[in-house]
């Protein structure tokens, strides 16, 4: 999934001792995180599915404990043989076994989660599958796979430094003050030339497509990590967890790159001939 070295948040209300140590997190953990993601992506199969699996349950555990819920184990559970069943049957008895277990796990929880609950245990599961269902595209696969997992880190990363350098008027004030107009806009142009960059690295024919895939790949990334930042607001929360040291929670780290993925996953099997164009 999405181990990216950086977000878009330019921590300018930090000291600066406090910004140089949670760079340096940031930057450990990716060097842990970055090859397990590539393998993950390059192998595919089993090796991606335990992966997106394990990614699956810690943004469920991580989800209900944020809205309270006692029942985290049980979206643990549901997400996790959500991912697994993708692995048998692709994604009909994935989502049959994730829509129907959400819904079964949800009436089991009281009223006031119960909603809650439910989208909870649809974004952890969707997003891993969405990875898995990318992935796992007969045609195109692996390439695009590769191709958003590597815009979004050039996404995220340019967003972060280019954020911190230039400032300027924030993106989202009241949900993520940290996030600027100048990181948002840097963050697209660079994932646009690392997008151009990967089409080349593969010898594809239009690299114009790929460029505006890596685009693409970015605004649904940050509008993914949008979404996240207002749900925790939501719930009065900055980090959902303190797994992924420098990055947060695991969902605080998926959001951009699990987002990414289902749109495009969508994007391959609704917009006539762009698997033709991307793969020529």
């Amino acid at each position: 999934m999405e181990p990216g070295l950086t977000g878009p948040d330019t921590p300018d209300s930090k000291a600066p001792d406090d910004r140089s140590s949670e760079l340096l997190l940031r930057f450990g953990s990716a060097a842990i995180l970055i090859p397990i993601g590539l393998a993950s992506i390059w192998f595919g199969g089993w090796l991606l599915a335990v992966f997106a699996a394990a990614a699956a349950a810690a943004m469920a555990f991580e989800f209900t404990r944020m809205i309270g819920s006692p029942l985290t184990w049980l979206a643990v559970v549901i997400t996790v043989l959500s991912c697994i069943a993708f692995q048998f049957d692709r994604l009909v008895a994935a989502a049959i076994l994730g829509g129907g277990g959400a819904v079964a796990a949800a009436l089991v929880v009281k009223p006031p989660l119960r909603f809650s609950y439910f989208f909870g245990i649809l974004y952890a599961g969707g997003l891993s599958l969405g990875v898995l269902s990318l992935r796992g595209h007969p045609v195109i696969g692996f390439e695009a796979a590769m191709c958003v997992m590597l815009c979004t880190w050039a996404s995220d990363t340019a967003a972060f430094f280019v954020g911190k350098a230039l400032g300027g008027p924030k993106l989202a004030p009241v949900d993520s003050p940290n996030k600027t107009w100048s990181g948002a806009i840097g963050g697209v142009v660079f994932a646009s030339l690392s997008g151009w960059a990967f089409g080349g690295l593969i010898s594809a024919s239009d690299l114009l497509s790929w460029a505006l895939v890596g685009g693409a790949v970015s605004i649904s990334a940050q509008l993914g990590d949008l979404f996240e930042s207002q749900v925790k607001r939501r719930y009065g929360v900055k980090d959902v967890s303190g797994i992924l040291p420098g990055h947060g929670g695991v969902m605080d780290r998926v959001d951009g790159f699990g987002t990414a993925a289902l749109i495009a996953v969508c994007a391959l099997a609704f917009v006539p001939g762009l698997v033709d164009r991307l793969g020529g």
